[in-house]
């Protein structure tokens, strides 16, 4: 990319300026939970949301990636227990949409929006359930079978 600046870069720094931190914070090793809880957000919207691996996500913020994975693991909790975190995830999320372009672009994969991602889940669950179906009803007619 000539002239112009790394996407993830530009994203990084959007996403620190709007949660009010600086990219030499977070890129710091400081263990500070407020520091630590923004770090844990934006691993876990970048790993979940843009596919990032670990190892990618830790270079980008100075991390080694088994840290990230306890933050990808650690940060689903935290997302149904306290509004704060549930908060730097929404200013991520904004963030990283208004970023989408320039990422899908630069890293050539899709990016998953909150409502994204659901409605793909939603679809997995339905595709599921009519299997399940199926596999019942054959089991059912087994089993009148083996009655009879």
């Amino acid at each position: 990319m000539t002239g112009k600046e790394d996407p993830l870069l530009t994203f990084l720094k959007d996403y620190t300026s709007r949660v009010d931190l600086t990219i030499e914070q977070l890129l710091s090793k400081s263990r500070r939970r407020e520091l630590v809880e923004k770090r844990m957000v934006l691993a876990y919207i970048l790993r979940k949301s843009l596919g990032m691996t670990y190892y990618d996500i830790g270079d980008a913020i100075n991390k080694n990636h088994a840290s990230i994975i306890h933050s990808v693991k650690t940060i689903e909790n935290f997302l149904s227990v306290y509004p704060h975190i549930r908060k730097l995830y929404a200013i991520a999320d904004e963030t990283l949409i208004n970023h989408k372009e320039n990422l899908i672009e630069y890293y050539n994969s899709p990016i998953r929006t909150e409502i994204e991602r659901e409605k793909k889940l939603v679809e997995i669950l339905l595709d599921n359930n009519s299997k399940l179906k199926l596999k019942i009803k054959q089991l059912k007619k087994e089993l009148d079978g083996v009655k009879e």
